[in-house]
């Protein structure tokens, strides 16, 4: 990802404010890897009990980067068209929330509390992805599918990890493959394709600056960034 995903991001867009979310998409992208990878290389090294909750919570950081920084460029495209103010707040809201959920995650003693974490930024998401599909606020129209399954895909590979399905109805056999922890894997890689799509087509829906206006918007001085 870090060989592609770079070169596929708008960097060279008029605008301060693309790049930044262009950033914000990057981190987004690739942070669960990092704390993946560390996670499980070192997960079975033979120490204490607290090294291993020190990786888990650098595991969990990679996701939160992912549901933070990765969702922030959606959250700003589909606000994008709205009065600055507004878009500001939602914004900060947005961060606010997830800092919380950073707090918590950190704290949280079992599986389904630190998925749980994420519920609150969660929620705003799909309040600004519903309004969207009425077409307030703004945001690519060809985005809204992968908008849609980023976080459908993520929410169900999360529930099939936290009911550890389906080991627990044939135990022992899914040890090596096909467990839980697989398929959730593999249902955040679809998530996160999913994430990358919709975040190229809405920043490249944001750089044009005659979106809003065909759309019957007010300016926006965020145009200037």
């Amino acid at each position: 990802m870090l060989l592609t995903v770079p070169h596929l991001l708008p960097w060279n867009t008029k605008g301060t404010l693309v790049g930044i979310l262009s950033w914000c998409h990057l981190i987004g992208a690739v942070s669960p890897w990092v704390g993946s990878f560390l996670y499980h290389l070192f997960m079975n090294v033979n120490y204490d009990e607290d090294l291993y909750r020190t990786l888990l919570k650098v595991d969990m950081i990679g996701i939160w980067l992912c549901q933070s920084f990765g969702a922030i460029p959606m959250m700003a495209a589909a606000v994008h068209c709205l009065a600055d103010n507004v878009w500001y707040c939602c914004i900060f809201i947005y961060c606010t929330l997830s800092i919380w959920g950073l707090f918590k995650a950190m704290t949280a003693g079992s599986p389904w509390e630190r998925r749980l974490c994420f519920a609150p930024p969660f929620l705003m998401r799909m309040l600004v992805m519903t309004l969207r599909c009425f077409g307030i606020g703004g945001g690519s129209p060809d985005a809204l599918i992968h908008i849609i399954l980023q976080d459908l895909v993520a929410v169900i590979g999360a529930s099939i990890g936290a009911l550890r399905i389906p080991e627990k109805w044939i135990p022992g056999r899914l040890d090596l493959v096909l467990n839980s922890h697989n398929v959730m894997h593999v249902m955040v890689v679809l998530a996160v394709c999913s994430m990358h799509t919709a975040t190229l087509r809405d920043l490249a829906w944001m750089s044009d600056p005659s979106t809003c206006n065909r759309a019957s918007y007010p300016p926006s001085d965020r145009e200037e960034l």
